[in-house]
């Protein structure tokens, strides 16, 4: 009798410790639709820094051990505590006074979105979420300049026309917008109007030969052709 009751026991736990294990995580981000995403509104202003300045310097993460490094592919690599380099950790995007990054030290990626302002003697920033940043070492002075798949002259049957820059630069139709690519997701601000509300917004796309399929969070989809 005794021997079945221990037999139960371990049948009880064991199977509890299958459910446990194929629960996902309420972070998981099987657990979401990773394409929905609201777009919102945030305030810029052009007269925030040039990107060429954050490229110069490391950047310690004020209250952690985490050092950026902003990359000349619109990457950044964190130097952790134990003093190695990750890299391509979040992907960035500078445009006046927005910051967006999109990416995680160690963990799920997440997109922020938000103002930033710079100290005047330009050793540190701030984040309007309260992150700052302290200017380190210096580094090799470099533009950016991307490399990716989108880059060029995309036309849609409708009139739409894209065009992304290797400076993070996106025209579309007549407007400016800055944008950011990480795997096969796109993240666009815009209009870029000095003093206006510019609206974030998130794609996910998939290039195929000369076609380019872009599908913003909305549900509204573009079908574009490369360019002669």
């Amino acid at each position: 009798m005794k021997r079945m009751i221990i037999i139960l026991i371990i049948f009880i736990f064991l199977l509890t410790a299958c459910d446990n294990a194929a629960s996902p995580s309420p972070d998981s981000p099987s657990d979401s639709n990773d394409n929905a995403y609201t777009p919102y509104t945030i305030i810029y202003s052009a007269g925030g820094p040039d990107v060429s300045m954050f490229l110069e310097w490391e950047w310690a993460k004020e209250g952690t051990d985490f050092v950026w490094l902003f990359q000349t592919d619109g990457t950044v690599s964190v130097i952790h505590c134990c003093g190695d380099v990750y890299y391509r950790q979040f992907n960035y995007l500078f445009r006046g006074n927005v910051l967006i990054t999109y990416g995680s030290e160690t963990s799920f990626d997440e997109i922020e979105v938000t103002n930033f302002t710079i100290a005047a003697d330009g050793l540190s920033f701030t984040r309007d979420n309260g992150t700052g940043f302290t200017r380190g070492k210096a580094r090799g002075s470099s533009p950016l300049v991307l490399s990716n798949n989108l880059l060029g002259t995309w036309q849609g049957e409708d009139g739409e026309k894209f065009v992304f820059s290797s400076d993070n630069g996106l025209i579309i139709n007549s407007g400016e917008y800055g944008y950011l690519a990480r795997y096969a997701e796109l993240l666009t601000l815009g209009p870029l109007v000095d003093g206006t509300q510019a609206v974030f917004q998130k794609y996910k796309f998939n290039q195929v030969g000369n076609k380019l399929y872009l599908r913003r969070s909305d549900d509204k989809r573009y079908t574009l052709s490369l360019s002669e």
